[in-house]
């Protein structure tokens, strides 16, 4: 649904964005990570149709991003940017008509429209509420309304849950996934990253306008892991079972967690590691659980940007 081919826009030697592929599958969420300054917003722009690319293609569930295709790009996309502008003096139904004009949506099609994109969004109750009398997380809410009057088949979300309290934040992440239920295709851009990590099928991390990686959160782990790191607890002496870790050919950095549980680095493949499990069995050590720590969104993106920065 999202596609681009070697898009680039330079401001500067080390400022915009470079060769950028993104690759974003229907119906599915993309997570947009990077640093302030890495080239979210500009590739953003470069989707829409705001800003035109110095060399690349982009291209919107088929359609490429040209001057020539900008009123069935605007169709297609639905952009929610990280603070919602607003007519203070509009009632929140007064700003969902005004929106459902601008898009040309007909009159008698327009009240159940507004009824429809508020009953996604779960603010129903806030249709006759005058739109300066709402706190942060109810203009998010309508501003993803308002991103949804057109029925967009892809949306792109910069920053949705930024500034809000952790309830609104949930509330957030649960509609997110009711669009992503209904076919909706999201790009999301957030700086929480742990947020991230539980509602995106893939992520991108971006970094000086150069997208790093992009892929699961777990495959991505994998790639950069040098190292596996796994997780034991027992029912038996503990002890025990770390003598016997470290006896154990590959295992590296046996590290005791607490009373029943160890951790320790394996410098091998996935395959034999599960011959480390058999080894502890075997010498009469109770496993009760034995796993790989998988990488997290925080970790991964730690690494890769350090690693970048040297």
């Amino acid at each position: 649904m999202i596609i681009t081919k070697k898009l680039s826009k330079r401001f500067s030697n080390d400022r915009g964005v470079f060769d950028l592929d993104l690759d974003v599958e229907k119906s599915t969420i993309y997570g947009f990570v990077g640093p302030n300054g890495a080239g979210k917003t500009t590739t953003i722009k470069l989707l829409c149709g705001l800003l035109k690319p110095d060399s690349g293609k982009a291209f919107i569930d088929g359609t490429e991003v040209l001057p020539k295709n900008i009123s069935i790009i605007k169709k297609k996309i639905g952009y929610m940017p990280d603070i919602t502008g607003v007519y203070e003096q509009m009632s929140v139904w007064e700003f969902l008509d005004f929106y459902g004009a601008a898009f040309k949506i007909p009159p008698k099609k327009r009240k159940s429209r507004i009824e429809e994109v508020l009953e996604i969004t779960n603010a129903k109750e806030m249709i006759d509420y005058q739109m300066t009398s709402l706190s942060r997380g109810m203009r998010q809410r309508i501003g993803l309304a308002k991103t949804l009057i057109h029925d967009p088949s892809i949306l792109i979300l910069d920053e949705p849950a930024g500034g809000l309290d952790p309830n609104a934040r949930i509330e957030m992440r649960m509609t997110i996934g009711r669009l992503k239920s209904i076919g909706k295709t999201i790009l999301l851009s957030s700086h929480i990253l742990p947020e991230l990590s539980s509602v995106c099928d893939r992520v991108g991390i971006i970094f000086k306008g150069k997208l790093l990686v992009q892929g699961s959160v777990r495959e991505i782990g994998r790639q950069l892991q040098e190292k596996l790191v796994v997780e034991v607890t027992v029912d038996s002496d503990v002890m025990q079972a770390e003598k016997l870790l470290k006896r154990i050919e590959g295992v590296e950095s046996v590290t005791k967690i607490d009373a029943k549980q160890l951790s320790f680095n394996f410098n091998g493949t996935r395959n034999q590691i599960s011959g480390v499990l058999g080894l502890l069995v075997k010498h009469g050590v109770v496993v009760r659980w034995f796993a790989e720590n998988e990488a997290n969104l925080e970790n991964v993106f730690m690494g890769l940007t350090q690693r970048e920065a040297s």
